[in-house]
């Protein structure tokens, strides 16, 4: 465990360096490392944003600020003239005109009403009061102007302000992709090296560019996107990109005609060709960095947050960087196993939340609560791909006022001590057969959450931690034993499908990255699913697998579940009256608990398909054969404990291996169950506050029947 320390807490740290088993310490952003704890004989970790920490720098260069595209907000033009100010409606303390930029070279303004670019000489900028003037626009006709912008304000440094209180000036991030402040960047590293003697960990936060956040003039956030490349811009780095692919971009390849290329967009050929170039650019500068850690006889980590564009570990380009330790955030299974599935011998190590911040650690509230809802989440996770450390962040002293929460962290930091001694650190024995998620992004987005539509009208209680809501099935593969990976269309196309893969699912809202969009409309990709099917495999599809209007079809694989859904263009078609085929292993496998989320508007097609649940007509849960193979429907899945068995046993029949015998499986949806052919040992965790009763079978075929009471988390031998 990695303990975070504060000034002032020397005796606090040294007393739960005990009890939490800790062998490492930690300072965090607006915490210093106190000399005393700095020479404990332990491993030191020292944080450090390189594009964040020489402020004197930052101010005295704002030409070297990190820059972004941003899109005004449509403006309706009246007359023949319009006045655009790019900036109304965005915060004015984050943001302004970048003066570096060539207006007339960098910068577009564009009819929203048909798409077209306003040619140059048809307005001009006037840098007095920051106003775009647009002459011979047509009436009643919208207009945008993509603009470039510095931000003189840094995203984290202004949400540590908004919400934690903190104060002082407003932080300021360089870009490194400029010679000269690269070089000012290495050599103030080689500097901080120096004056960090006892550092043995360098934990970057990040590199170089931060993910996606906008903010409006009230302060707010109006746009996030965890890993977007909206802020990695600048003439100097266009310039580049053009020499290197041939092809210049435009304001509008970035501005995305106001969806500024989301993840959940289906990423185009520029946005695809930009995030290569800046991940080639950003693991050079980060190797170097790296490398100067490890001649100063230090290892480096990297924190999976902030500044992390360019270095997501799932990236080949990743692996040539150099990291020793990789560090994440993790709240729920799916941020744990995106951290613990990446590829590499890293140490894998995740930052438990909450921090310890004054939004959470506060009179009245229990952050118990939050953490260990996390903690169920995380253990289930963990028990099918090893995790090394664990760790906090924040100000102890807050922590320390909370002596239940001190308790508990010390039951939960004992639990992750027996789970590694009784691991040895490998994986646990899987099931069935290779599942492969498919969508637009694959490996490069693995264990992403692919928000479905619900999220866009939930509001969390933090911006800071992601509350998923609504369909969720990576939440509940995340802790079941299957081996997982993701794939592309791309890949598909170039490789085809690989002979281990036995199931592949295919989920999200209709013309999203994760469900594919366009990628749909492609005859050889649909060809090869079918093929894939027909030869055996499986396919599950969850809210609108495969979905693309073309050709008389919404599902372009309906003909492989034997179903479709209402888009309003077949009304003309009669319903059928839906029959529940109670015989089916499936239907065998519901207990009357299962949580389906919304109507799923889709209706039957086929009369040799199996209906397993419905909600009124809405299909909710089907089954289908196709040739040598099985399909799967399913209108949603939101995270629940009995929705993650109902997967565990979809995926078992999908892959044609509902009929076998596998040891370690639990007879409870509330209980896990999974065992290490490594070391010898099984375990059982009851994911609930109540007592559990559980059966299972170890590897010797005998039956073990127990009762765990609430949350325990027993070692048996297999």
């Amino acid at each position: 465990m990695t303990l975070p320390v504060e000034v002032g807490q020397e005796e606090v740290v040294l007393d739960l360096y005990k009890r939490w088993q800790a062998d490492a310490l930690r300072d965090s952003d607006g915490t210093t490392m106190p000399d005393s704890l700095a020479e404990q004989d332990c491993d030191i970790y020292s944080v450090l944003c390189i594009v964040r920490a020489d402020q004197a720098y930052a101010k005295a260069h704002p030409e070297y600020l990190h820059r972004k595209y941003l899109s005004s907000f449509p403006l309706t033009a009246m007359a023949t003239e319009l006045v655009i100010h790019p900036l109304q409606g965005y915060c004015v303390e984050k943001y302004e005109l970048d003066d570096n930029s060539n207006p007339k070279q960098h910068w577009e303004v564009r009819n929203r009403t048909t798409n077209d670019v306003v040619p140059v000489e048809q307005w001009d900028f006037v840098a007095e009061n920051g106003t775009i003037v647009v002459r011979d626009t047509t009436p009643f006709h919208e207009y945008t102007a993509s603009v470039m912008v510095r931000q003189v304000w840094d995203s984290v440094s202004m949400y540590n302000a908004l919400t934690n209180g903190w104060t002082g000036d407003k932080i300021r991030s360089l870009d490194p992709y400029h010679p000269e402040c690269r070089a000012h960047l290495k050599r103030y590293f080689a500097q901080w090296l120096d004056d960090h003697p006892n550092t043995s960990v360098v934990r970057f936060t990040t590199f170089a560019f931060l993910f996606v956040i906008d903010a409006n003039e009230k302060n707010q956030d109006i746009y996030r996107d965890w890993t977007g490349y909206g802020e990695t811009v600048s003439p100097e780095a266009l310039d580049d990109f053009e020499k290197e692919y041939g092809y210049r971009l435009t304001p509008e390849d970035f501005v995305d005609a106001g969806y500024y290329n989301g993840t959940y967009k289906v990423p185009s050929k520029p946005y695809r060709d930009w995030m290569a170039f800046i991940q080639k650019f950003v693991a050079k500068f980060a190797g170097e960095l790296v490398q100067m850690a490890h001649d100063a006889g230090k290892r480096a980590a990297m924190f999976q947050g902030d500044h992390w564009i360019g270095t997501e570990p799932f990236l080949p380009s990743y692996q040539e960087i150099g990291i020793d330790i990789n560090v994440g955030a993790v709240e729920d299974g799916v941020a744990l196993r995106r951290l613990t599935d990446s590829a590499g011998d890293q140490i894998k190590e995740a930052r438990f939340y909450p921090y310890f911040f004054p939004d959470v650690f506060r009179e009245g509230n229990n952050p118990v609560i939050e953490s260990m809802a996390n903690w169920v989440k995380i253990r289930r996770a963990m028990l099918h791909k090893p995790l090394d450390r664990i760790g906090y962040g924040g100000y102890l002293s807050l922590a320390n006022k909370f002596p239940h929460f001190i308790d508990h962290v010390t039951q939960l930091s004992g639990e992750f001590g027996v789970y590694r001694q009784h691991t040895g650190g490998e994986a646990s024995a899987k099931v069935g057969g290779k599942i492969a998620v498919l969508n637009a992004w694959g490996v490069a987005r693995s264990w992403l959450q692919n928000q479905a539509q619900d999220q866009r009208f939930y509001v969390p209680p933090r911006p800071d931690v992601m509350e998923l809501v609504g369909n969720n099935p990576l939440e509940c593969l995340a802790g079941l034993p299957f081996e997982v990976e993701f794939i592309s269309f791309e890949d598909i196309l170039e490789h085809g499908i690989s002979d281990d893969i036995k199931v592949i699912i295919n989920t999200g809202d209709a013309d999203s990255a994760w469900s594919g969009g366009e990628n749909w409309g492609n005859p050889q990709i649909i060809t090869a699913l079918r093929e894939f099917v027909g030869n055996g495999g499986g396919l599950l599809g969850i809210c609108d697998p495969s979905a693309h209007l073309q050709n008389g079809r919404f599902f372009q694989l309906g003909d492989v579940f034997g179903l479709e859904k209402e888009t309003s263009l077949t009304m003309g078609r009669v319903a059928q009256p839906v029959q529940l085929d109670g015989e089916h292993f499936l239907a065998q496998c519901l207990t009357g608990e299962e949580d389906f989320g919304n109507l799923s508007y889709v209706y039957p097609q086929a009369h040799d398909m199996s209906v397993i649940a419905a909600q009124g007509q809405h299909l909710a849960l089907t089954a289908r054969e196709y040739g040598q193979g099985r399909s799967v429907y399913l209108g949603n899945l939101p995270f629940t404990m009995t929705n993650a068995r109902l997967l565990q046993n979809i995926l078992l029949w999908l892959s044609q291996s509902d009929q076998e015998s596998y040891p370690w499986l639990s007879s409870s949806a509330n209980v896990d169950a999974c065992y290490y052919p490594s070391t010898g040992k099984a375990t059982v965790v009851n994911y609930t506050e109540t007592p559990q009763a559980v059966t299972v079978t170890d590897t010797q075929g005998q039956q073990h029947e127990m009762v765990l009471e609430g949350y325990e988390w027993r070692w048996l031998e297999a």
